[in-house]
């Protein structure tokens, strides 16, 4: 495996994906593109926002604190990984409820690809806590998740609009329910710097 090609691909696959949602889609239902979306393209940018989160709190925090800001990074890539199995089960079961048939196969691509978006911006939110109003910038994912079910999933017409709400919100409280746990969780060690 050529490490350069690879981040290449990311790269590529990244852009196309901000720029050109509708035709990814398109591609990625097709076949086009690789399986394993997890190793190849979220663990990536997951660990990218590990690393930014780090050094973020190396630079602008007022003492040097490497067990805080290591404890951190771990916890945000933490909550990211809980995120996107939690939500690629629940996503999945969700499917037949709403006629569709489950396909973990689809349903990972789609979850991994519409969190790009929170990543892409909790690397930079992570690196500059000053500019964390960006933050709304990463509710971009919606709009790749709503196009990514229309596109890959076969829900009927008359349940798609209420699946994807339905699943969004539900994705939503557990995103939100594993965060409050472990940022309770991080307190717990870390009192003075939470």
């Amino acid at each position: 495996m050529d490490i350069k090609q690879e981040y290449i691909r990311l790269l590529n696959d990244s852009w196309q994906l901000t720029i050109e949602p509708r035709q990814f889609w398109e591609s990625r239902k097709s076949g086009e593109g690789d399986v394993n979306v997890l190793y190849r393209f979220f663990l990536p940018i997951v660990f990218l926002v590990g690393i930014a989160i780090f050094l973020g709190e190396l630079i602008t925090s007022p003492e040097f604190l490497l067990s805080y800001a290591i404890s951190k990074s771990f916890r945000e890539i933490a909550v990211y990984l809980l995120q996107f199995f939690a939500a690629s089960y629940l996503t999945n079961e969700l499917l037949t409820s709403f006629g569709g048939s489950k396909n973990m196969s689809l349903v990972k691509p789609v979850i991994a690809y519409s969190l790009f978006p929170f990543l892409l911006v909790s690397a930079v939110t992570g690196l500059f806590p000053a500019l964390y109003v960006l933050e709304i910038l990463g509710l971009y994912g919606v709009v790749l998740f709503v196009l990514g079910v229309q596109v890959c999933f076969e829900i009927p017409e008359g349940n798609r609009t209420r699946y994807i709400l339905i699943t969004i919100l539900v994705n939503f409280f557990t995103f939100a329910l594993i965060n409050v746990i472990s940022w309770k969780l991080f307190q717990a060690f870390f009192a003075y710097g939470a």
